[in-house]
């Protein structure tokens, strides 16, 4: 969080899984600096929430944090430099059979992973700035790598592969 400028930015998630670990992480300093939104509703919403917040605030760095997804054409066919945050962990939202309670399928929270799909070689086709990282100190030079590439017209799309179960913070469980 100490690359994204708080003051010259706006943040937004996906629905599920990005909202329980960014929202209890992010600290919105500015008026419409964050979209914090609704945790089991519309996936895909966040896309559209950065291309109208690029819109919008044409100065500020305009960054997506998302799950496994698509529509990624739209901001480089529109010229609209924006940074998207994949986190990769195999699993639809990252919660894991059971975390629903009794009678949850186990089953669906399985996905392909990264070793199946190398999404960042089919994004980079879009023109975009691509990179997988799995090492979490390689995350902070990866934002600036992407932020830079925004700064020079083009989209970045950074995919993280660290935990497919993560730890939240307390008030998610």
């Amino acid at each position: 969080m100490h690359v994204l400028d708080p003051q010259k930015s706006f943040l937004t998630h996906e629905s599920g899984n990005t909202h329980d670990q960014l929202s209890t992480v992010y600290n919105t300093l500015i008026p419409r600096g964050f979209l914090g939104w609704g945790n089991v509703s519309s996936l895909g919403f966040s896309l559209g929430a950065v291309v109208a917040a690029k819109l919008a605030y044409t100065d500020r760095h305009a960054v997506a944090v998302t799950g496994s997804r698509a529509g990624l054409y739209v901001p480089v066919r529109e010229n609209l430099p924006i940074t998207i945050v994949h986190i990769s962990n195999g699993g639809f939202s990252g919660y894991g059979p059971g975390f629903w309670g009794e009678g949850h399928d186990p089953y669906t929270y399985k996905v392909m992973g990264s070793n199946e799909v190398n999404m960042p070689r089919a994004i980079a086709e879009f023109g975009y700035h691509t990179e997988r990282i799995d090492e979490p100190d390689q995350v902070t030079s990866a934002l600036e790598r992407a932020l830079s590439a925004n700064d020079s017209g083009r989209s970045a799309y950074l995919e993280f592969i660290f935990s497919q179960f993560p730890v939240y913070g307390v008030w998610a469980r």
